[in-house]
């Protein structure tokens, strides 16, 4: 037993080295600025996801969508039939062709749409009966399996999943996830207070309790959960975890702040080397406020965070021991597959991180 937990031990450290080792063979972003790519005065999106280095999907109010399927330099303007009056906060695509959209509201503006056609036909997944119930985010282990966040009522939260490719929903045992606390709930401010990963791994994360904040994760593809206090504070109804970010199965980031204080920095960001089970502080990100949201760069040299907010972005690349300013441009959401490849949505359009360095 002794030695089982050495090598559990070692191993643990060996991983931990390996994460902070830069590699010279990867890129390192030095100098990056943000280029726009789509721009309409009348869009707002909140949502992003990119599929690869070609496909992009964006989403936002009163049922708009954007795809690109080559890399941003042209872009194609989508309505979902019957969602005009509502508003898009989070998007998952698989391919050019398959992707969902999730709608927040009380009772029935709480929406999921499908597409399997690049998004000429749009199928309603889900639409939420319960008027006490507002769903944040969703997220997805593979096309057939994901599972959607809403606030909580009356002590529980209600998270619903599905295993046939949105086909159809069920409510996931409430008894199998930790109760809520009073008012507790997730900022819909960017499409990612739920992540999930390979193996059956997923998490979401809370603010506005008044009390603390939790990562709450399951490993067995939402069947059972746990939680987990972060340092992070939510000492008001706007303050707490705004968004999630997942390096591997044991590197996470959360960031946040309150929203409603846009001139001050909080101690904003948390980092997780166990899948999420502890947290410790990281480097406050230079973002005023609450950051909206985040995204771990795969490919880089060193492990390389990106997060974004109405009062500006900032980067990270070293794990957030250190941060530094991008600029004040107002984005909501941010998503990347490689250092060549991230991009951020927000009022106004899409944008490109370019680094003049690389």
């Amino acid at each position: 037993m002794f030695m089982r937990r050495l090598s559990v031990l070692l191993l643990s450290v060996l991983l931990a080295a390996a994460c902070a080792q830069p590699d010279p063979a990867r890129p390192t972003l030095t100098s990056p600025s943000w280029q726009w790519q789509y721009q309409d005065s009348s869009a707002f999106f909140i949502g992003i996801h990119a599929v690869d280095e070609r496909t992009v999907w964006a989403a936002g109010s009163q049922g708009r969508v954007v795809k690109t399927t080559d890399g941003g330099t042209s872009w194609t303007s989508i309505r979902v039939p019957g969602a005009d009056s509502v508003q898009f906060r989070d998007v998952h695509g698989f391919d050019d062709l398959t992707a969902y959209v999730l709608s927040i509201g009380n009772g029935t503006d709480s929406r999921i749409y499908k597409t399997v056609d690049g998004g000429q036909t749009w199928d309603l997944s889900f639409q939420n009966e319960d008027e006490n119930a507002f769903f944040d985010c969703f997220s997805f282990w593979d096309e057939s399996s994901g599972f959607a966040f809403s606030d909580s009522w009356e002590g529980e939260f209600t998270l619903i999943k599905t295993e046939d490719g949105g086909a159809s929903w069920q409510r996931i045992d409430p008894a199998q996830v930790p109760d809520a606390r009073a008012g507790e709930g997730a900022f819909a401010a960017s499409g990612t207070c739920v992540q999930t990963w390979e193996g059956g791994l997923g998490w979401f994360a809370t603010g506005a309790s008044g009390v603390d904040t939790r990562v709450i994760r399951t490993t067995d593809v939402g069947t059972t959960w746990s939680e987990s206090i972060t340092p992070i504070a939510s000492r008001t109804g706007s303050e707490g975890i705004s968004t999630m970010s997942v390096l591997d199965a044991n590197h996470l980031a959360i960031l946040g702040g309150d929203f409603t204080e846009r001139d001050s920095i909080y101690a904003n960001v948390a980092l997780s080397t166990d899948g999420g089970a502890t947290w410790k502080r990281g480097h406050p990100a230079p973002i005023g406020g609450s950051v909206y949201g985040s995204t771990y760069v795969p490919g880089t040299a060193t492990p390389t965070l990106v997060g974004v907010a109405p009062t500006g972005t900032a980067f990270s690349t070293d794990n957030a021991a250190s941060w530094s300013r991008i600029d004040d441009t107002n984005f909501w959401t941010v998503t990347a597959v490689s250092p060549a490849a991230i991009w951020a949505a927000g009022p106004g359009g899409v944008a490109r991180l370019v680094d003049a360095a690389n």
